[in-house]
């Protein structure tokens, strides 16, 4: 009996990870708009199904273009010195945000 906990145990903890892949891809939720807020004001709401460009101008004089295409939304350049909001590339599920700390300004997909 002893020799078969171990096996037992991989097998448990193998369809608790299969389980938790399966529902993380059912749970997330494409987001339908993305909200722009600019020290904690929301200045612009996109829909993420027309494909823009727009400028969004951030605190300390920072400015960033947004881009939202092929219903994600991310920000192509910004003027802050750390470039996170940049790399942190397209979103476009439910609760996802990009953050540009510097501009003091925060992009979150939402539904409708």
């Amino acid at each position: 009996m002893k020799k078969y906990i171990g096996t037992v145990i991989i097998a448990i903890i193998i369809i608790i990870c299969l389980a938790w892949i399966f529902l993380q891809n059912k749970v997330t939720v494409s987001g339908n708009i993305a909200e722009i807020r600019v020290d904690n004001e929301v200045v612009q709401t996109l829909d993420l199904s027309k494909n823009t460009k727009i400028t969004v101008n951030g605190k300390n004089n920072i400015t960033l273009i947004v881009i939202v295409d092929n219903n994600s939304v991310y920000v192509e350049s910004s003027e802050c010195p750390d470039k996170i909001c940049v790399n942190k590339g397209r979103i476009s599920k439910e609760y996802e945000t990009i953050v540009c700390l510097p501009a003091r300004t925060i992009i979150e997909v939402k539904g409708r």
